[in-house]
């Protein structure tokens, strides 16, 4: 009997982002029956507990229900959420764990184009890109200046956290052969970090012995703006600051004035408000490039078709590549929070 597979988004364009001619042939081939409501028409919140009913697997996105063990208990013959995008906190929480249903993510797709993004950044603060990436008409270029800039294999470069992003972009710069690579992660041992090319060090010394630090680690309970003035302050004059991942692992104000002074520069993707309002002071720093929450958006088309693998291989009864234990689920970004 084919397996059903609910879509619960209420986005059209979500539907048009993530559901193409390959996931349709993939479905397909492994005898999935899929349903997307929100082809037909746009759902609300409170149609999602009628509808489960009678599936075998749930695919969540940005915006889904949160299934929890009372919501589930709406469809008993589940057996599998799947997120149709990166960290689970914001569509399962803890009570998902007292039932027997698995958590997917299509996380490992879209960290590796995070990684990419984060490669970008560290080339461009390398090669100190921020003195002329903002020339305009009658600007002059700072010709002895635009020669200033770093060898990556004396530089220092800072991760913290110890995810599939951090995961993907330690592979990216080993050709690199960058001069140190420290990584500020709790459940990491020094050991593992040693056979992946990098060393273990505490956010204190990342923060102060980094040529380039990255934030890459989860917005969760433990992390919400644990950067703030006294942070910034420790970072190396001619630093810098790289937010590919949460905005809110920052104190964004204290942020805006640490980078007012001028000794340390930024490359950011997030921010507190999404787009930046016209009039934003980051709009007035010349030491800061912005762009528009767009590192993870390359490979938006293969979140679905891993998540089809995945449901292909929970059902063969092999072990999904990207399941999420509890104890993982506790570490990631929980997009609730403010």
């Amino acid at each position: 009997m084919a397996k059903k597979i609910l879509f619960m988004t209420a986005r059209q364009n979500l539907t048009k982002m993530f559901w193409n001619d390959v996931c349709a042939k993939k479905a397909a081939e492994y005898g999935f029956e899929v349903d997307i409501p929100a082809a037909d028409g746009d759902l609300t919140d409170p149609e999602w507990p009628k509808r489960i009913a009678g599936y075998d697997v749930l695919v969540t996105t940005w915006g889904s229900p949160v299934c929890t063990k009372e919501f589930l208990a709406n469809a008993p013959s589940v057996k599998v959420v799947g997120h149709c995008a990166g960290s689970a906190a914001a569509v399962v929480n803890e009570t998902t764990y007292e039932t027997d249903v698995k958590v997917t993510t299509s996380n490992p797709v879209m960290a590796e184009a995070v990684a990419e993004w984060s490669l970008m950044a560290t080339q461009l603060a390398q090669r100190n890109m921020l003195r002329y990436a903002t020339l305009r008409p009658g600007d002059v270029m700072d010709w002895p200046g635009g020669t200033v800039m770093q060898d990556i294999k004396k530089m220092t470069i800072g991760l913290w956290g110890m995810g599939d992003t951090t995961r993907h972009l330690l592979k990216f710069l080993a050709p690199l052969r960058p001069g140190r690579i420290l990584i500020a992660s709790n459940h990491s041992s020094a050991e593992e970090l040693a056979a992946l090319g990098a060393q273990k060090a505490t956010l204190e010394e990342l923060l102060r012995e980094s040529d380039v630090f990255h934030c890459l680690v989860g917005s969760n309970a433990q992390n919400y703006q644990r950067l703030g003035a006294k942070e910034f302050a420790m970072m190396k004059d001619g630093a810098t600051f790289v937010n590919g991942g949460r905005a809110r692992l920052t104190k964004e104000t204290e942020l805006i004035e640490a980078l007012k002074t001028g000794r340390i520069n930024a490359i950011l993707d997030v921010f507190y408000e999404e787009p930046v309002k016209p009039g934003s002071p980051f709009y007035e720093l010349n030491n800061v490039i912005l762009t528009p929450h767009d590192a993870g958006f390359t490979g938006r088309d293969r979140f679905f078709p891993f998540l089809l693998d995945e449901f292909d291989r929970f059902f063969k009864g092999e072990k999904m590549l990207s399941e999420i234990s509890k104890s993982r689920f506790l570490t990631m970004t929980n997009e609730r929070l403010r």
